[in-house]
């Protein structure tokens, strides 16, 4: 009898301990679900990338520059406008170097450009983008007026009366070019617009205190005028004036680039032009 008690109070407790076992595994993984069940509900976050910040342009009016295109074709006038279009909004990060050439990009009938005169292989001619000339000329007095270093200038090949002497800028496709680079802290910007048929740039960005000058032009070399060269032809077009150019003498120009900065440091650029003399072509219809 006693051991027959003993066995039944053994096999009771053993029930106790497996009930007492299985509640408090039951309850732990209840909490464990609960808690699984809860980080799923949590919003989920979206992805971001951050983007990049804009390019402010400076407060400063570092330089400017304008000039008047009154008097030309509507064709020059409208190659004029585009260009300025182009180059209106570039921005040249620090240590960067600017093209003209790049920023314009290409010059086609497509591209909305008329064949206007041109200094072409020694000659005046026409040419597709003729005016953009006077575009890069404005810019480059606009970037020496910000006191910029220029890394790449050409002058005519025949002096322009619309330009102040020693200081024009020529261009062409592929070549020459106008290039410059931002040597200052911030980016620069360069702001173009036409009104009133005047073209006008303006160079932002935050200003150091440099001040820049110019010299007047240093003539020499002086070669005078050709005389008038009458060249005969049967296939002259009666539309067409008998004589070209205006009769100009050649010489060479030096122009002086002067930058003061804050710290006392100078530096000086030498603009050098050669301009040649260009001589007046009449034509003669022969035969006729």
């Amino acid at each position: 009898m006693t051991k027959g008690y003993f066995d039944i109070k053994t096999i009771a407790s053993f029930v106790v301990l497996i009930v007492l076992g299985v509640s408090i595994y039951l309850y732990s993984h209840q909490e464990k679900a609960e808690s699984l069940n809860t980080m799923t509900t949590l919003p989920i976050v979206p992805e971001t990338t951050e983007e990049e910040p804009a390019i402010v342009v400076g407060p400063d009016l570092l330089g400017k520059a304008s000039l008047s295109y009154a008097g030309g074709t509507d064709g020059r006038n409208k190659n004029i406008e585009l260009g300025v279009s182009h180059i209106d909004g570039t921005t040249i990060l620090p240590g960067e170097e600017f093209s003209f050439a790049r920023a314009i990009g290409s010059v086609t009938l497509e591209d909305g450009y008329s064949e206007e005169r041109v200094f072409l292989n020694n000659e005046v001619t026409k040419g597709l983008g003729g005016g953009l000339c006077q575009v890069s000329t404005i810019l480059f007095q606009s970037l020496i007026s910000a006191g910029l270093p220029i890394t790449e200038r050409h002058n005519h090949t025949y002096t322009v009366v619309l330009y102040d002497t020693g200081l024009d800028a020529t261009y062409a496709d592929p070549g020459p070019d106008l290039k410059f680079v931002n040597d200052t802290a911030n980016p620069v910007t360069i702001k173009g617009r036409t009104e009133n048929l005047k073209a006008i740039f303006e160079i932002y960005g935050v200003s150091d205190g440099r001040i820049a000058s110019t010299t007047e032009a240093e003539i020499t070399n002086i070669v005078d005028i050709s005389p008038t060269k009458y060249i005969a032809t049967t296939t002259r077009d009666k539309s067409e004036p008998e004589c070209i150019n205006a009769p100009q003498i050649g010489y060479t120009a030096e122009v002086k680039y002067n930058v003061l900065y804050l710290t006392g440091e100078r530096k000086q650029q030498v603009f050098t032009s050669t301009y040649k003399p260009l001589q007046k072509i009449c034509y003669i219809n022969s035969g006729i």
